[in-house]
């Protein structure tokens, strides 16, 4: 009984370690799978989102905002808030858009959640001067796809030199005979310095305001002596009449209709024929210096001279060009601008009395070698009405401007 007993102890300790070796295993296999799901728990992030509308919550590992929101199915989206509490993230979500920035050296195109004009400007290291135009306002609030414009503004000072015409004075001279006429004094233009202030926006000016204004030189006035002694014999009076034959021509003039083809001066830009449609004849209100023409219409004057008058026409198709740097065409007066200033607005009319013809209105804007003193040159846009005009006594009336 013995030798049996002895011989069983030994099966019984191979079996007993048998299943301590089991269980060892299987206790090591719990521990360990327990120990993973720990780590897995405590590196494991819970993301609570929202973007005002929907609430989703994802959990993720290890995981990343960018994955959370992926998942959770929130797209074009910028985190505007966020908060960390023992593993869980609050997200707070705001949806992105495209915004363009035009500038005068760029444009770009930003994709950005709400903010202002002014905060995404310096997000993106774009300056605003200013006196720099931004639009939409730099406080205005972006909530979707918009445009901004930058537009640069800059002054700067620039000053220009300006002639300053002179004026025309008439002096009654007691002393001559009525009809005489001399050039006391010759006109000669002033100077001044004008300086502006002048607003670029993206290096194109807009506008220029002038802040100081300095006459440099003073204008001369021409003065023309007129005589107003009445004749008191025989001798002065065929004196008056051989001047005034030598200086005139007493054709009849041909009367046409008129034409209503005008400029923004009110020149005509036909032939003349038109000149003699002017109404013939003008009413001298002389104290309130206003004449008023045939057609009722009326002109402030602040001179009126007596002139003779010649005619020119025009050369060659396509005319000439005048001493201002105009094109010759019905209106265009040529005088000594020693007398009347080039760009004065003039009347011309016929003079001794008769108010026969009528020029009208027109500009000084040319000149010519003959033309000296008290003589003007009326430009017609034929050969035969120049000459059917011929040598004229004239009144000039300047107008005023």
């Amino acid at each position: 009984m013995e030798q049996a007993r002895s011989r069983k102890e030994p099966r019984r300790r191979k079996i007993d370690l048998k299943l301590f070796v089991i269980l060892a295993a299987i206790t090591c296999l719990v521990v360990f799978g327990i120990l993973r799901i720990l780590i897995i728990r405590s590196a494991a992030c819970t993301y609570v989102m929202t973007d005002g509308e929907r609430y989703e919550t994802v959990r993720l590992y290890p995981g990343s905002v960018e994955e959370a929101c992926s998942k959770a199915g929130f797209r074009n989206v910028e985190v505007v808030n966020r908060k960390d509490d023992d593993g869980i993230v609050y997200l707070t979500l705001k949806e992105t858009f495209d915004v363009s920035i035009q500038t005068s050296e760029q444009t770009l195109t930003i994709r950005t959640a709400p903010c202002t004009v002014g905060e995404l400007l310096e997000a993106n290291g774009i300056s605003v001067g200013s006196d720099d135009i931004v639009t939409p306002d730099v406080d205005d609030w972006l909530s979707e796809s918009s445009q901004i414009t930058l537009t640069r503004v800059t002054f700067t000072t620039e000053t220009e030199t300006e002639e300053i015409p002179f004026s025309v004075e008439v002096q009654y001279d007691s002393q001559m005979l009525k009809g005489e006429q001399e050039i006391a004094r010759y006109g000669e233009n002033g100077e001044k310095s004008i300086q502006y202030r002048v607003e670029e926006h993206d290096g194109e000016e807009v506008s220029r305001e002038v802040v100081n204004e300095e006459e440099v030189k003073l204008p001369v006035n021409c003065i023309v002596k007129q005589g107003i002694r009445i004749a008191q014999n025989e001798q002065e009076e065929q004196a008056v009449s051989a001047e005034s034959q030598t200086t005139a021509s007493n054709q009849t003039l041909p009367q046409t209709t008129q034409t209503e083809s005008t400029d923004e001066n009110g020149l005509s830009t036909a032939g003349r024929s038109q000149v003699w449609s002017v109404p013939a004849g003008i009413d001298d209100d002389t104290e309130n210096k206003i004449i008023t023409a045939g057609d009722g219409s009326s002109y402030e004057y602040t001179a009126v001279i007596d002139v003779t008058a010649t005619a020119y026409h025009r050369v060659e198709d396509g005319g000439e060009i005048t001493a201002s740097g105009t094109v010759t065409q019905y209106g265009t007066i040529a005088v000594d601008p020693r007398v009347i200033p080039l760009g004065s607005r003039l009347y011309v009319v016929s003079d001794g009395g008769d108010q026969s013809w009528s020029y009208g209105p027109g500009l000084a804007e040319d000149t010519g070698g003959l033309i000296k003193g008290a003589k003007i040159d009326l430009f017609f846009m034929t050969g035969d009405e120049a000459t059917d005009f011929g040598v004229r006594p004239a009144k000039v009336y300047i107008l005023k401007d």
